[in-house]
């Protein structure tokens, strides 16, 4: 029997429950055979090695010490003998369809080393649909909060970076640029993989048909120190070897458009999906009440995936009452959808 030419790896530690929640995803998605499935064992403490044990769809392969995301993800990547190679997140619950989309995209676009899928909120909103470089030089996930059915998230085009919660690499490409580097510590890896597959010529892609439920912090918190540093050490890699690029995505996708005339100023006009205008030095009251929706939103989604991941741990309803989950649901729709906007500064 031939081997199959997709490898999905998923890198693990701990959440036994979120983990075989996805790999039961992964299964029911695809047809028998269609990729071989490794699950990376990152030194889980928890009953992840006893519950991957009686997995026997799966390879499993163990480390010693828990190393990390990118380690974790290239001693997948050595084991796996796919010419593509799908990277994902355990904290996802993938779509019907999903990796055969992925192949069928990188089938038809072979200068594309790198094709990622879109990846959705629990609530349905958008929470990756692209990588851009915003005007202070971070990557942001383009569109994050936007409904998720919303035509300029529905785009399958070309990025400067995608995430790797759900990704596909050629494996040839991702060989010949060593994989992930580790000195980034769980986060930023992948955007500094795609930039050192675009300097070997290779493009970045995202397909937007390619669909992947994220609960995205659901298997770890928040570390300010370590995102600190992996900014810092994107930065100093790339220095002067990026620019911004997020307004050329909102002038294309209509959402953001520049009147000129003879004279300055220039008129700008702006979708209100998109933007608010505040006035320099003016924090209004619109402004604000936006912020803390937004801030209360984000708050919610993050209790939303604590919660139902304490419920897959754990095999009961202990952690999360019916009730609880269901008012948690009903002020996500009631916020939904957060703004994530662009502030333009009148002038003086």
């Amino acid at each position: 029997m031939n081997a199959p030419r997709v490898s999905i790896v998923i890198p693990v530690h701990n959440h036994a429950g979120l983990t075989e929640r996805c790999l039961n995803a992964v299964f029911a998605t695809m047809a028998v055979g269609y990729a071989e499935v490794i699950v990376v064992d990152d030194a889980s403490t928890d009953s992840t090695a006893a519950m991957l044990a009686r997995d026997d769809r799966i390879r499993v392969v163990s480390t010693s010490h828990n190393s990390g995301f990118a380690t974790a993800c290239n001693a997948g990547a050595e084991a796996a003998s796919g010419e593509y190679l799908v990277f994902l997140n355990n904290d996802t619950e993938p779509h019907p369809g999903w990796v055969e989309a992925l192949v069928e995209y990188a089938d038809a676009h072979p200068e594309a080393g790198v094709v990622g899928s879109k990846l959705l909120f629990p609530d349905g909103t958008i929470q990756h649909a692209g990588v851009v470089i915003c005007q202070d030089l971070y990557p942001r996930h383009l569109y994050a909060g936007f409904p998720g059915d919303h035509p300029a998230a529905n785009r399958s085009r070309q990025f400067v970076a995608v995430t790797f919660a759900s990704a596909l690499v050629r494996r040839d490409a991702f060989v010949a640029a060593g994989g992930f580097d580790s000195a980034f510590r769980n986060g930023l890896e992948d955007v500094d993989l795609c930039l050192r597959l675009q300097d070997a010529a290779w493009k970045v892609h995202f397909c937007h048909e390619s669909v992947v439920t994220h609960l995205e912090t659901a298997t770890r918190a928040r570390r300010s120190d370590e995102v600190d540093r992996n900014h810092r050490v994107l930065r100093e890699r790339w220095a002067g070897r990026i620019a911004p690029d997020d307004v050329q995505y909102y002038v294309s996708d209509g959402l953001l458009d520049v009147g000129y005339a003879d004279h300055y100023p220039v008129r700008l006009s702006a979708s209100p999906e998109l933007a608010i205008l505040a006035q320099d030095g003016d924090d209004t009251e619109l402004a604000r009440l936006l912020r803390q929706r937004d801030n209360h939103g984000g708050g919610l989604l993050q209790e939303y995936s604590r919660l139902t991941n304490e419920q897959l741990d754990r095999h009961t309803e202990a952690s999360m009452t019916r009730h609880k989950k269901h008012k948690i649901k009903k002020d996500l729709e009631r916020l939904h959808p957060p703004y994530h906007h662009l502030v333009f500064l009148s002038p003086h």
